[in-house]
């Protein structure tokens, strides 16, 4: 039993290796596959528009550590470290891991993108490297340039994945280390690890079954003989057992909606499409009015059903491509991709209206009307995030002070 529960959890962090390679692909692709881009950091390199959407732009809303472009010569056009332009040594990298990189990305299947791990200044990195690519012929641009996205796995980012994919004790070790468990190893370009990857063993009757298995426990604890079964199931099923990690990092598990950190994510990728393809978008920030008291009169199993049924009240008025969030206590969040202020504030004034008008049933047996504040604000095609849910919760404070059950746009 303590050596499937060891290799389960080896899968578990293999897997979640695994996630945060593709979601470090996929946001490479938004920039590899962008003309603008490609004008600005090879072509023209603009060192206005790489600071803005490069850089420290990258580090805060994504963690990326490293940001680098290179012509077809793999000479670097520019090259940020901890969002600060450095000075690359192009010598260096000649025949090196990053040259090679490149190279396999050009034979790779669209969208010539790999990734791999790679030392540099001493410390190891996870590193994505894919070709620019032409939005209309959707082939790699003739000029063999490209672009590189890194991540640095010190004890600060091995910590948040640990958090990220419930996987407690994980943190790095150094190749040499003795450990009473078997290490998972990241290699190099070289066939060498990099570094050692290992956790606090884990005890299959308590911290395993009480962490991983969150889901089940109901189970486990009437069940027992269940629960080896859901095990071995989960152990074999490791498609499966991936989509339920991203669903454990991404999702609220009372509204299924997204929380707050999967918003984040996917309403930085819409505004890098917006900025791309001239678009707008429109941000709602929304409250229940009075949802304290509705916990303080009949309690958090009453005040939970409401938020579960508003939540679902909105989605049917949202369509499928805005990202809808739960982003606090009974706070919303829902960023309308293409729509300007007019078609946003009929959203909002529809949500309103549906949410007044609703009654929430069978809550402990008691009927409940509600109403919603909405803050609204249209992105001004420069702004950050952070920037423009500032200004939407300004708005949100609005309605609240001037009456509630309704929109305030700024």
């Amino acid at each position: 039993m303590d050596n499937l529960t060891q290799d389960n959890f080896r899968q578990r962090v293999t897997t979640a290796f695994n996630v945060e390679i593709k979601r470090q692909q996929e946001l490479l692709q938004e920039y590899s596959y962008w003309d603008e881009a490609h004008l600005n950091v090879i072509t023209e390199q603009d060192q206005d528009w790489s600071n803005d959407h490069l850089g420290e732009y990258l580090l805060d809303s994504y963690g990326i550590d490293l940001s680098w472009a290179f012509n077809g010569d793999s000479i670097p056009t520019v090259a940020y470290l901890d969002g600060k332009l450095e000075t690359i040594n192009p010598i260096a990298l000649k025949s090196s891991y990053i040259e090679n990189l490149a190279k396999a990305a050009t034979t790779a299947p669209m969208p010539h993108i790999v990734s791999g791990y790679h030392e540099y200044s001493g410390v190891p990195y996870l590193v994505s490297i894919g070709l620019f690519l032409d939005e209309t012929t959707e082939q790699p641009k003739g000029d063999g340039s490209f672009l590189m996205f890194a991540q640095r796995l010190d004890d600060e980012k091995i910590a948040d994945i640990s958090k990220t994919y419930n996987l407690p004790g994980l943190h790095l070790t150094s190749v040499k280390s003795d450990t009473d468990i078997t290490p998972l190893s990241l290699f190099g370009p070289t066939g060498d690890p990099l570094v050692n990857l290992t956790w606090n063993k884990v005890s299959p009757n308590k911290e395993y079954f009480l962490q991983l298995l969150l889901p089940v426990v109901l189970i486990f604890a009437l069940m027992t003989g269940l629960t080896y079964w859901l095990l071995v199931r989960e152990y074999k099923n490791r498609r499966l057992y991936s989509s339920r990690l991203v669903e454990l990092a991404s999702k609220d598990f009372l509204t299924n909606t997204s929380n707050r950190r999967e918003f984040y994510f996917l309403a930085n990728q819409a505004i890098t499409r917006s900025n791309r393809d001239r678009t707008p978008l429109t941000l709602l920030i929304m409250d229940l009015d009075h949802f304290k008291k509705i916990n303080d009169s009949l309690g958090h199993s009453a005040g939970d059903e409401v938020l579960a049924e508003f939540a679902r009240l909105v989605k049917d008025n949202l369509r499928e491509i805005d990202v809808f969030a739960r982003i606090g206590g009974e706070e919303f969040a829902a960023l309308l991709i293409a729509s300007d202020q007019t078609i946003a504030l009929e959203v909002a004034k529809r949500i309103c209206q549906v949410i007044s008008e609703h009654s929430f049933h069978n809550v402990v047996e008691h009927t409940i009307n509600c109403t919603v504040s909405i803050g609204l604000s249209a992105w001004n095609g420069n702004e950050t995030l952070d920037h423009l849910i500032s200004r939407t919760d300004k708005e949100l404070y609005t309605a609240k002070r001037n009456g509630r059950n309704q929109v305030s746009i700024g």
